[in-house]
């Protein structure tokens, strides 16, 4: 059996941009709910984005758990891990998704 994670965590990584993807796409429709809502009178729709931003939010932190547990057994048991070299350091999932949502 090989030890080798570097697949696996190279998915994860790219779920985890596409997660940020999805959160400036959903930074957008803020100004829509917003408009929605002064047209109608209502507040439903601001609700709703409140409701969707909350669980992108947990998304990207559960992620973000899930990343470090996986980094953390495959120190332990001696796996293989993709190590970048050079560059910026890896972002936090929910730090990003905050940042792009205007919440943090």
């Amino acid at each position: 059996m090989t030890k080798d994670i570097r697949k696996e965590q190279m998915v994860l990584l790219r779920f985890e941009k596409q997660i940020a993807g999805l959160a400036a796409t959903l930074a957008i429709g803020a100004t829509a709910a917003k408009a929605a809502d002064g047209k109608l009178h209502a507040t439903i729709s601001g609700e709703a984005y409140a409701e969707i931003e909350a669980a992108l939010v947990h998304l990207a932190a559960v992620t973000g758990q899930a990343h470090e547990a996986m980094n953390m057994k495959a120190i332990e048991v001696g796996a293989v891990v993709h190590q970048a070299t050079g560059g910026i350091p890896k972002s936090d999932p929910p730090s990003v998704v905050a940042s792009l949502l205007g919440i943090g």
